[in-house]
């Protein structure tokens, strides 16, 4: 049985953005330091972080 992977998603005006982690290892930087950098790029729009299963 393969086990399943956590990862949260970044979501822009509701729409789906970015793998929050992955975006955080290409940018060497760490998770919570990437969800503020994404806060912040994006100031006129609702940033909101969910959490999907990936098989």
């Amino acid at each position: 049985m393969a086990k399943k992977r956590k990862t949260p998603w970044a979501y822009l005006d509701g729409k789906k953005l970015v793998d929050v982690v992955q975006a955080a290892l290409d940018n060497d930087m760490m998770v919570d330091d990437m969800k503020a950098a994404l806060i912040i790029a994006n100031p006129d729009h609702k940033v909101t972080f969910k959490v999907k299963e990936e098989a």
